[in-house]
């Protein structure tokens, strides 16, 4: 009697712990859902920041068509995630949303170079649209870090790390700021 009270609860333990496993993957989903949301506005903004800077920027078309290459690549990325939000297929999105930053960036710290083009009123409009979306993804992604943190815990924690083994879970990546954030400011670069 004692035996089968036993093997009752461990059953009960590893249910509720499945459970558990199961609602924390499905809450960094929802915190997926909550990055991508705020990409998709920026992949929207992108296009109109690319045809104000083209009418200043013509020594810089190379970069422009980059960004919209780069757009495209994160737009088809975003899309096979959404349908299938393997982990595979989540890196593979955080990567092309990466390179975008990365680019988006280098337009915007290249644009000083073009005092017209800065002081226009629809790039300034622009810019702050930009960085109010990127405050956004930021805490996004922070939300969404913090789901991911949760998961692998529970996953790789008594008995969790058994479950899996029975019921596979993907093991999603963090999604990283881009490294050229991660990198301390060199003021005397930005003064000369």
């Amino acid at each position: 009697m004692l035996l089968w009270l036993l093997g009752f609860i461990i059953l009960i333990v590893f249910y509720l712990w499945y459970v558990n496993i199961i609602a924390r993957r499905n809450a960094t989903l929802d915190a997926l859902s909550g990055i991508d949301v705020q990409l998709k506005k920026r992949h929207d903004l992108i296009p109109n920041v690319l045809a104000i800077a083209k009418r200043f920027m013509q020594h810089e078309q190379q970069l422009l068509e980059d960004i919209t290459r780069l757009r495209t690549e994160a737009v088809t990325a975003l899309q096979k995630a959404e349908h299938n939000p393997t982990a595979k297929e989540v890196n593979d999105h955080f990567e092309a949303e990466q390179q975008l930053q990365s680019a988006m960036s280098r337009l915007l710290v290249q644009s000083e170079a073009y005092p017209e083009l800065t002081s226009s009123a629809p790039m300034v409009n622009a810019q702050q649209t930009y960085l109010e979306v990127e405050t956004n993804i930021a805490a996004a992604r922070r939300f969404y870090n913090t789901s991911v943190r949760r998961l692998r815990n529970s996953t790789e924690i008594l008995p969790g790390s058994l479950i899996v083994k029975i019921v596979p879970v993907d093991k999603y990546p963090f999604f990283h700021a881009d490294s050229a954030a991660l990198q301390a400011v060199d003021a005397a670069a930005l003064l000369r």
